[in-house]
């Protein structure tokens, strides 16, 4: 079964730009990983702190081996220094 999540990360006002590149530099090698169904990385307009995460998973084995790659522990590692905070939400298809 497909795991979907939306996750929201809220910038310090004095890192939008280090988060941002941060959540840009997961996108490429994290399509690449066997299991990803889609994985985008969005600013909000209206509130540029404001970044949502939606990605979607073959199963939970798929995402159990994303957390185990390299470009996320990175990402993990280094994130929160610039997150104020997060909000992880899993979706359900209707």
């Amino acid at each position: 079964m497909a795991i979907t999540r939306q996750i929201i990360f809220l910038a310090k006002r004095n890192c939008i730009e280090e988060l941002k590149a941060l959540l840009k530099n997961t996108i490429e090698d994290t399509k690449k990983e066997q299991g990803c169904l889609m994985y985008e990385v969005f600013q909000t307009k209206t509130n540029l702190v404001e970044f949502i995460v939606i990605d979607s998973w073959e199963n939970e084995e798929a995402l159990n081996k994303h957390y185990e790659s390299e470009h996320y522990s990175y990402f993990l590692n280094n994130f929160k220094q610039y997150n104020a905070h997060i909000e992880p939400f899993e979706l359900e298809v209707l």
